[in-house]
Order: structure tokens, then C-alpha cells, then sequence
């Protein structure tokens, strides 16, 4: 990545204006370690208009961050090596979302999902699909409650 203009040192990191890659052509702004290597907050878009905005380690997005896709959906979140893990909110853009635990970037753990019709389920999840036990409940009230 090609640095355009430096501004403050802090604590062993340097605020950067502009990092742009050559690669993906994202655009950087936020903190860099004296290796040049995102540490610490900062945000980063795209050409597609998706942008990342929180803590990043090693290059990577780390701890709590809040991505915007380009389709319109959300996360915000805890991150682990530029994936969404620990606990976070994905919003849909038509409406649909999940609040829960993730692992590498798929539900794992608890959670509850609610889709664009008012439908929903409330219960584990394992690498992305509903596993163990759970409630899904229609719109008309009726439910299922058990096994998945």
C-alpha cells in the first residue's frame, strides 16, 4: 500500500490520511503501526462503496468494527482476522436480520434471526445453520419448538 500523507504519531502508531492498495484500490484512513500495517482504529472503502470502520491488528479487522456492505446490508460487531466473530448485529437491507454469535464469518452459538416477514427463530446455530435446539415462529403465531 502507497502512503500519501502522514499526520500524527501516537503511542508507536502514526495517523495515516490516505493509504490507498494497489491491489484491491480500498482507500485507508486510520492508524498504522511503523511497519505501515493498520493497527489500531481506522476505515477503509472500497471501490464498490463497501466500507469498514473500526479496530484493526496485523492489516486485519479486529475487535469491535462496524462493516457496510455494498447491497445495503450491515454487521456490527466483534472481528477476528477480517471475519465476523463473537457477538454482532447483521441487518438485511430488505429488513431480515440476526442478532447473535458468529464464527468465521457464519452463526454459530446463540442467536435470534428475524426475517422481512415478521417470522423468526430464536436458538443455536452451528457453522451458519440452525442446529440443537431452537423456537421458529410464523407469522400467524404459530410455532415449532425443538430440535433442529
Amino acid at each position: 500500500m502507497a502512503r500519501l500523507q502522514r499526520l500524527v504519531v501516537d503511542e508507536g502508531l502514526e495517523m495515516i490520511e490516505e493509504l490507498k492498495s494497489p491491489t484491491s484500490h480500498a482507500i485507508y484512513h486510520g492508524y498504522v503501526n511503523n511497519g505501515g500495517v493498520k493497527t489500531g482504529w481506522g476505515i477503509q472503502v472500497w471501490p464498490d462503496n463497501g466500507k469498514y470502520e473500526g479496530e484493526w491488528k496485523n492489516g486485519r479487522a479486529n475487535g469491535k468494527g462496524k462493516f457496510w456492505h455494498a447491497d445495503g446490508d450491515i454487521y456490527e460487531g466483534s472481528w477476528k482476522e477480517d471475519k465476523a466473530n463473537g457477538y454482532g448485529l447483521y441487518q438485511h437491507a430488505d429488513g431480515a436480520r440476526y442478532l447473535g454469535e458468529w464464527k468465521d464469518d457464519m452463526q454459530h452459538g446463540h442467536g435470534q434471526e428475524t426475517w422481512a416477514d415478521n417470522s423468526k427463530y430464536e436458538g443455536e446455530y452451528w457453522e451458519g445453520r440452525k442446529h440443537g435446539q431452537g423456537k421458529y415462529t410464523w407469522v400467524d403465531g404459530s410455532s415449532y419448538s425443538g430440535g433442529w
